[in-house]
């Protein structure tokens, strides 16, 4: 189970800074385990002539429950591409470092991602 809150503040110069809280409940083989992860991430949308796209930076430290402390710390560096009103592009950079078991552990990673949007209002 994910429970998730987000919250999204306006900063100068077309900035803006978002704070999302995540927990997730996990049950494995009878075990109760929780996480709780909160990332922190800067954007601004830019434009060339009439595209849109919104570069951004992120931070997100991981507590989880079986270790006892704050395990992984995920850096992100990426931009959204929107494609339409309802399709969007997210391509990163991520840097995970995992003090969780040892040894600690570094991956470095990109991702692609696609995001599709739906409403269920009537137009």
């Amino acid at each position: 189970m994910v429970v998730t809150v987000t919250s999204n503040f306006p900063l100068r110069a077309g900035f803006s800074l978002s704070d999302r809280n995540r927990a997730d409940l996990d049950w494995k083989s009878g075990i109760f385990t929780w996480r709780y992860r909160n990332k922190l991430t800067v954007d601004r949308t830019l434009a060339i002539h009439s595209y849109h796209f919104i570069p951004y930076v992120a931070v997100e430290p991981f507590y989880e429950s079986q270790y006892s402390k704050l395990s992984t710390t995920s850096l992100y560096a990426g931009s959204l591409f929107p494609v339409g009103k309802h399709v969007q592009f997210n391509i990163y950079f991520e840097h995970d470092n995992n003090t969780g078991k040892h040894p600690n552990r570094q991956v470095n990673s990109v991702g692609l991602a696609l995001n599709l949007y739906f409403s269920l209002e009537k137009k």
